[in-house]
């Protein structure tokens, strides 16, 4: 009956104080369960004159611990097989076909980037970049100042640079 008394003051800031650490819900749970589950299992060895509360936070830190250390083992196991897979996928390819592969996903970021940026930026930048347009040019076309071309045209590489940063990074590494 006290366990149980225990248990049902305990249970709410035992699953706060794991969510601390885990920032899973269900996972926090699940941790506390197991730790009061432990407690319960050793409460013959335990001290009568120590209090029981800071030996359940105890059994919830390592348990949340254990739980972080095998996440993180487990992410660096698939991240290093995805990483595998991928070299391997690129190496069975030809040079000449994984230089196509490469540059038709790049095009395909490139236009995905470009239909996410505001219309006046990307219209810049097209008639800039691509259509060979002068500022001044493009000023003249679109009824704007110089100054508001050279802006729309570094806002669409501030975003390209941004968002192309990541798929570089993959294809190089």
């Amino acid at each position: 009956m006290a366990f149980e008394s225990f248990y049902l003051k305990e249970y709410k800031k035992a699953v706060f104080y794991a969510h601390q650490y885990l920032s899973d819900y269900n996972l926090a749970e699940d941790v506390v369960q197991d730790s009061f589950t432990t407690l319960w299992i050793k409460r013959s060895s335990l001290d009568p004159n120590y209090p029981v509360q800071p030996y359940l936070y105890s059994i919830i830190r390592n348990n949340t611990l254990n739980i972080l250390k095998r996440l993180s083992i487990d992410n660096k196991v698939k991240d290093s097989i995805l990483q595998r897979e991928y070299k391997a996928n690129l190496n069975a390819l030809s040079h000449d076909s994984a230089q196509a592969v490469i540059a038709a996903e790049l095009s395909e970021e490139i236009a995905k980037t470009l239909a996410n940026m505001p219309e006046t930026v990307s219209g810049s930048f097209i008639k800039s970049r691509i259509k060979g347009m002068t500022y001044k040019e493009i000023a003249e076309n679109e009824g704007t100042s110089v100054k508001i071309v050279e802006y729309h045209i570094t806002q669409a590489l501030k975003i390209f640079r941004e968002k192309l940063k990541d798929f570089l990074l993959s294809v190089l590494f």
